[in-house]
């Protein structure tokens, strides 16, 4: 899987996904930048990267505005370097169109909006 890293992201969390054989992504790579999420989302959907991100704020605007992301999101709530192989121990294959919040003690998934209609 390739992964955009979005946030303030350790570079333990980038070496737990190579060392499980997943691509990493930086922000510096997208030409374009940021910007509005409904576009982000659709530069990753269109590159069929996922997303990493430690942002709240950014998952908070896509779910008010109910923008739909075909691919994977995992937000980082717990940044240890022990966060990535427990998310894959416990789901060795993510679902797209779902949410994956790793916090210190769990793995919680959510629906990502749109997944209903897909």
């Amino acid at each position: 899987m390739q992964f955009l890293l979005h946030g303030a992201i350790p570079p333990d969390i980038q070496a737990a996904l190579v060392k499980a054989k997943h691509v990493c992504h930086t922000m510096e790579e997208l030409a374009e930048g940021v910007g509005e999420p409904r576009q982000f989302l659709a530069m990753l959907s269109k590159k069929q990267w996922n997303l990493i991100t430690t942002d709240g704020d950014f998952l908070r605007q896509l779910y008010e505005q109910k923008i739909a992301f075909d691919g994977i999101i995992v937000q980082l709530l717990d940044t240890a370097e022990s966060a990535i192989p427990r998310l894959f121990e416990r789901y060795p294959r993510l679902t797209p169109r779902r949410l994956y919040m790793i916090t210190r003690s769990r793995v919680k998934i959510r629906q990502l909006p749109g997944a209903a209609q897909a």
